[in-house]
């Protein structure tokens, strides 16, 4: 789909606002042509994605405007690359620069696996144009989580912290999957910390009004909870997914208002701007075989579609089928996070698909 059938689109049935989701289109402009037009779009233009779009623009951005990240160099050349892996304490990070659809990102636990990266990247294209230029940095120690909020350029509303869950087998091992589970709040960020992550969030979108690049919508920020603070692991020019299942239900205002209000650049309206203090969780069925080669076409009886989210099923001759690796998303919420898991897994048992597969442990604290 490319932007110029949007905009087709957008102009044939009357259509004056968009929410963009994932961040190819962003990155490659298609709010910059849908805003040369006056309509209005949640997402960022194809300026302020380069957050996600280039390794080196986020990196160099923090080193400019002192955000807490980790220590790093760029380079074009695997020669150059391999010389400064020979200097350096092992694990390591090597990070294709552009978008390699979450899979440009290596910890290397050895320097082989580092110069093997480094080759994949540089010479044999194994990314494509997303690795004709990398990053290394320092490996990080510490917790990993994600802390979102919506902005119009200059006001930032906070979502909150989500917890996901990559690997696809329950005590978060195996090879790593789109996700197969989040919940939100987290338990293990205080209120002096989230108050130190929202102050790197707004600084963020301040850093970025002041390289002409003004941010609008969400912002996913990737930090590690180091023994010295906070630090940037990445930014997201999007919801993540399936942290996006667990934020938005916690919203209490009206969602359409607050993405139209970011487009415009009035947040500073919102005056009455609240989360619900409820917990939500989200676990995702897959097809057999996923994420390396999912088996689909089984059939599905869901008796109860309420807080069943469909990710990856077609329907034929009236019954539903799996087509896709992440299937179904399944939303619980109450009052604590264990009422919401109770809720979401006791739906779960009431999905009738003999070929389906989900994690046991998503929102269990004691298996993080």
């Amino acid at each position: 789909m490319d932007n110029d059938f949007v905009l087709s689109t957008c102009k044939d049935n009357s259509i004056d606002f968009v929410i963009v989701g994932p961040e190819a289109p962003l990155t490659n402009g298609v709010a910059d042509i849908l805003q040369n037009e006056n309509i209005h779009v949640f997402g960022p233009d194809s300026k302020a994605a380069e957050l996600e779009g280039s390794k080196i623009f986020m990196k160099d951005l923090c080193k400019k405007y002192e955000i807490p990240s980790a220590d790093y160099e760029t380079f074009s050349d695997a020669n150059s690359a391999i010389s400064y892996i020979e200097s350096k304490n092992m694990p390591i990070v090597v990070k294709a620069n552009g978008l390699a659809a979450g899979k440009g990102v290596i910890i290397a636990n050895e320097k082989s696996q580092a110069i093997d990266a480094i080759n994949d990247m540089l010479i044999n294209d194994k990314f494509g144009s997303a690795g004709n230029s990398i990053v290394i940095e320092e490996f990080m120690e510490g917790r990993e989580t994600s802390f979102f909020i919506i902005s119009d350029g200059n006001t930032v509303l906070p979502l909150g912290f989500a917890q996901d869950y990559k690997p696809i087998f329950e005590g978060n091992k195996g090879p790593n999957t789109g996700g197969m589970g989040s919940y939100s709040p987290v338990e293990y960020v205080d209120e002096n910390l989230e108050k130190e992550i929202l102050s790197l969030a707004q600084k963020t979108i301040d850093s970025m009004n002041k390289e002409g690049r003004t941010y609008r919508g969400v912002l996913y920020v990737g930090l590690m909870l180091t023994e010295n603070g906070p630090k940037i692991l990445e930014y997201n020019v999007r919801f993540g997914d399936p942290e996006c299942q667990v934020l938005l239900p916690r919203i209490k205002n009206d969602l359409l208002k607050i993405l139209y209000l970011s487009s415009k650049g009035e947040l500073n309206s919102v005056t009455d701007y609240k989360l619900f203090p409820d917990s939500t969780i989200c676990v995702v069925i897959s097809s057999p075989g996923y994420p390396e080669k999912p088996i689909t076409g089984s059939e599905i009886i869901i008796e109860n579609n309420y807080n069943v989210l469909h990710a990856g099923t077609e329907k034929k001759s009236n019954k539903l089928y799996s087509k896709g690796g992440r299937v179904l998303n399944i939303i619980g919420k109450g009052p604590t996070l264990s009422a919401a898991r109770d809720e979401a897994y006791k739906l779960i048992n009431s999905i009738k698909w003999k070929d389906m597969y989900y994690r046991r442990d998503i929102g269990l604290i004691e298996n993080e």
